[in-house]
């Protein structure tokens, strides 16, 4: 096997149901010219065996402790082989020219990322629901994509977005190993900032499946709010060095403010460190999203009481309604 050009990193933790799939997407890429490293951290199920079943030179297994995503995506990189980058969930799918489409969108420069579009999918990864975004063109300066994206767009900001030149990714330094939920918030600020620039690929499309169990964006309790409190700090203030101006000021509020609703009232330390930093940046005038029902509440007690019946309810029973009605908008990707 010659020397890779793309390197594409998997992390993979009790993924046995889905990770075949996702491999073979990867080796399955009309550039031929390519590796996989999947990092295995410490899963309990079938997910090492399955890998070690799939007969091509071109899959390399790493195993670490449980140490987490983030520390699984760098120790991958640090393995990697390519001049270039690509990051692949271990449940996702790439289309089979996403990578012949990322490459060409860069053209051979070391300092520009190539963006892609993306979607939703549950168990049909041949029918995403592609979001069409206002930040699917290039951009000369990354920070517009960001400005845009964050304020035009829902702010995704999926590291597998990405293909990255490995001199970027040096500059930019890979994950923060603290972080677990919307880890990639943070890493993909500083991996813009540090590039010269963004290549569109229309034709690559990373189809992101939507609604599994152990889907880190599902996870909830202590350690993933801190999380997201911390990513979304580290980010915003990367944002307002790059330029502290009054509508930076909003983005990074607004940001703030989306976290502030899920942190209210089970974690009250967060919630009033959110708060003081909503403030301090000028204050937020983003609303709550939810149905009918809240939309209908909302003016009428404000959104904390809201937040404060919701728990409630929710104890008594009304998460096997959320559940129903989470499975019905997944039936309805597919």
């Amino acid at each position: 096997m010659t020397d890779p050009v793309v390197s594409i990193v998997m992390p993979a933790y009790n993924a046995e149901a889905y990770i075949v799939d996702s491999i073979k997407s990867a080796l399955n890429q009309s550039f031929h010219e390519l590796e996989v490293i999947v990092v295995d951290d410490a899963s309990t199920d079938k997910t090492a065996h399955l890998v070690k079943q799939l007969d091509d030179p071109r899959i390399r297994l790493v195993s670490q402790n449980n140490r987490g995503q983030s520390v699984a995506i760098n120790n991958g990189v640090e393995c990697a082989s390519g001049t270039y980058i690509k990051l692949l969930d271990a449940d996702d799918w790439l289309n089979p020219t996403h990578v012949e489409s990322q490459l060409e969108a860069i053209n051979g420069t070391q300092g520009m990322l190539a963006s892609c579009r993306w979607g939703y999918f549950v168990n049909d990864y041949n029918k995403p629901a592609v979001r069409e975004e206002c930040t699917n063109k290039s951009y000369d300066d990354p920070f517009d994509w960001l400005v845009d994206s964050l304020s035009k767009d829902e702010g995704m900001m999926g590291g597998w977005m990405w293909l990255i030149p490995r001199s970027v990714w040096q500059k930019a330094g890979g994950f923060d190993p603290r972080l677990s939920l919307n880890n990639d918030f943070h890493f993909s600020i500083k991996l813009l900032l540090a590039s010269d620039g963004i290549r569109y690929a229309k034709d690559a499309i990373y189809r992101y499946r939507k609604g599994t169990n152990n889907a880190l964006s599902g996870r909830q309790g202590r350690a993933a709010m801190e999380s997201a409190f911390m990513t979304t700090k580290l980010g915003t203030e990367q944002l307002l060095e790059r330029e502290n101006s009054l509508r930076i000021r909003k983005v990074c509020a607004d940001r703030f403010q989306q976290w502030s609703f899920l942190f209210y009232p089970s974690y009250p330390d967060l919630f009033s460190k959110t708060e003081k930093i909503i403030h301090d940046l000028g204050g937020s005038d983003f609303n709550m999203k939810g149905g009918r029902a809240m939309q209908l509440m909302l003016p009428l007690i404000g959104w904390k009481s809201v937040r404060q019946l919701q728990r409630s309810v929710y104890k008594l029973g009304w998460k096997y309604i959320l559940q129903y009605k989470a499975k019905c908008r997944l039936k309805s990707l597919n």
